[in-house]
């Protein structure tokens, strides 16, 4: 499934809607079969005449964890972010995109002591984040707990549940080091934490103090 704008983690949970006849048929077959599919980010960059959908090189493979068929032919389900993959080439368009794709390994942590702050920053920053959502956020929060020892899921899954903006989850896709990925999502999340705090002060001042 090629998707605008979107791009899948691993670690992730993702609703879909899906209401496209070709997609329709897709879910049709993955749950017939190994319940995976993969989302890929369209490359705008390489659109043409002749290729009206082109997925950017690399994408992510989900699992199908949940799915409810209405009465309508749509479908409603949640994507699981397995692991990256690499596009190898477009094997068909029609009746929907299929994809050859390579999986791709993990590089060896070089420095696990760093990795050790960038996770209790992690941790720090998501729980302040995730904070005002009160005892909606406790099940995230548990989650992100439980891959503290594995620290490249953990960045996965924190980026998953916080980090929007879809550049920085692009760099986060292609990067292969998860002590890379760590450092990079400690940081966007202090961002986030600033920015949050600061619109909190902004909120307590008084409008008609200058």
């Amino acid at each position: 499934m090629t998707l605008g704008n979107c791009v899948f983690l691993p670690q992730q949970l993702m609703p879909l809607r899906i209401f496209e006849p070709r997609y329709r048929l897709m879910l049709k077959e993955a749950l017939a079969g190994n319940r995976m599919f993969a989302i890929s980010q369209l490359d705008e960059d390489n659109l043409s005449p002749d290729n009206d959908e082109p997925p950017c090189p690399f994408t992510c493979v989900g699992r199908i964890a949940g799915h409810v068929d209405l009465e309508d032919g749509t479908s409603h389900l949640v994507l699981e972010g397995l692991r990256r993959a690499k596009v190898l080439k477009v094997q068909r368009r029609t009746p929907y995109p299929r994809l050859e794709i390579t999986p791709l390994a993990e590089e060896d942590i070089v420095d696990p002591r760093h990795c050790t702050r960038e996770i209790a920053r992690i941790m720090a920053f998501s729980e302040q984040l995730l904070g005002e959502l009160g005892a909606d956020a406790q099940p995230i929060i548990e989650r992100l707990r439980g891959l503290t020892n594995q620290p490249g899921l953990l960045a996965d899954a924190a980026a998953g549940h916080l980090i929007t903006e879809t550049a920085v989850r692009r760099r986060l896709l292609e990067c292969l080091s998860p002590q890379q990925r760590l450092i990079l999502v400690a940081d966007q999340l202090a961002r986030l934490e600033a920015e949050r705090s600061l619109g909190e002060q902004g909120q307590d001042l008084d409008p008609g103090m200058n």
